[in-house]
């Protein structure tokens, strides 16, 4: 079966880094209405994340201009610098809002039990994740809250996976950033990723470099809150 239109055209948005591009023919895939496989989720991912990743590096780079502005006592500069960050939360926001409807009202309710629910249970625990990033007040509250419901639906979901699943290890990951970062919650954090590096020692199966890659970074993050 030939490879539908818009998802050869994400591959060519892909190699040309226009990761934009490659949201929106991944979008136009799934309000087709066609399945998406696990190439091409991995597709989705990574558009979404390519292109939120330069907004993010964006606003790190216009508070650094915001701070040196003030301290240097230019104000004038210092307020373009923030009406710039705005503008780029903007994108921030609305990027997220839109893989969070693609989530919501398709591919959460139409996935298959398992490693496919997990996916995107996961995914949109992220996307709330980075929404909170720039919100504040209710928007905050609400977008904190989604997190915690999606990453909680997802973790009772990855139940059925084995416990070096690399989508199980990484929505653990995840899970634990955002109770540390977001709800401030830092045993919290720590028991979550506690208890998958536990589980992952107790397996006998083999595990894959990427969950090799995930475990460490879960190490990593526990080394450095317990010495807190």
């Amino acid at each position: 079966m030939a490879e539908p239109e818009s998802v050869s055209l994400a591959r060519v948005a892909e190699g040309a880094n226009r990761y934009d591009d490659m949201a929106e023919f991944m979008k136009e895939h799934v309000e087709s209405g066609a399945p998406l496989d696990a190439e091409q989720r991995e597709m989705l991912s990574a558009a979404f994340k390519n292109a939120l990743s330069d907004r993010r590096g964006a606003v790190r780079t216009a508070m650094e201009v915001i701070k040196e502005r003030g301290e240097a006592g230019d104000l004038k500069q210092q307020e373009l610098a923030q009406n710039y960050k705005s503008l780029i939360e903007s994108e921030h926001a609305e990027l997220c809002r839109k893989v969070l409807a693609l989530l919501r009202e398709r591919l959460v309710p139409a996935a298959q039990a398992g490693e496919e629910k997990t996916f995107y249970l996961k995914m949109e625990g992220d996307y709330c994740r980075y929404l909170a990033e720039v919100s504040t007040g209710e928007r905050l509250q609400q977008a904190a809250d989604g997190a915690a419901q999606a990453y909680y639906a997802g973790l009772q979901e990855a139940e059925s996976l084995s416990s070096v699943h690399q989508v199980r290890l990484g929505l653990a990951l995840n899970y634990s950033v955002f109770q540390h970062e977001v709800l401030q919650d830092k045993q919290g954090a720590i028991n979550t990723a506690h208890h998958a590096l536990q589980s992952a020692v107790e397996t006998q199966e083999e595990v894959h470099q990427e969950a090799e890659t995930t475990l460490r970074l879960m190490q990593d993050n526990l080394a450095l809150w317990t010495s807190q």
